[in-house]
């Protein structure tokens, strides 16, 4: 495995490859957050360069959609069907918990819903920031993982990103 931090527009992320694939995005609340795993921190990859060359063009309003490889190969297949229809939430909009479970054909299941977006391990590329409340209110999110998913920097992150969003696109509605 092998991971890559830097700073961007949107906070400090690491990003871990294996070689094929982005497998794991978190930002990271200091430069000196401990890292966990078997993991080489000073290398990088083709996969690794491009994940972050994608993720400049997202802040820099040059990207929409990110096309760099990811790895589901840890997650379960409720939570792999889950993020494949999250996937599907269009840049610039924002839609419910409730209205992810109603994409995902289960209208009932808006805390799965939930708990997928909690669980996903590449958030922007699997963008579960466009997913908030009934009502508009962000919800959670859990950014820094070292942090509560309502803690006010991962929120904060969460505004950020659909804002971001919101603005930085011509066709964004």
């Amino acid at each position: 495995m092998l991971q890559r931090t830097e700073m961007t527009p949107f906070g400090l992320i690491n990003m871990s490859s294996n070689g094929k694939a982005i497998t794991n995005l978190t930002w990271l609340e200091t430069a000196t957050e401990p890292k966990t795993g078997n993991k080489d921190h000073h290398n990088s990859d083709a996969i690794l360069d491009q994940a972050f060359q994608e993720l400049h063009e997202y802040a820099n309003g040059k990207r929409q959609i990110f096309t760099v490889p990811v790895s589901l190969e840890h997650a379960t297949p409720a939570l792999r069907e889950w993020l494949n229809v999250l996937r599907q939430v269009a840049y610039g909009d924002t839609i419910s918990y409730s209205d992810l479970a109603v994409r995902a054909g289960k209208p009932k299941a808006s805390r799965s819903a939930g708990s997928a977006c909690a669980n996903n391990p590449v958030p922007i590329i699997y963008p579960c920031h466009r997913i908030t409340r009934l009502g508009g209110d962000l919800g959670n999110f859990g950014a820094i993982r070292t942090l509560s998913p309502t803690d006010a920097r991962n929120l904060g992150i969460k505004a950020a990103l659909i804002a971001h969003e919101k603005t930085s696109w011509p066709s964004a509605t």
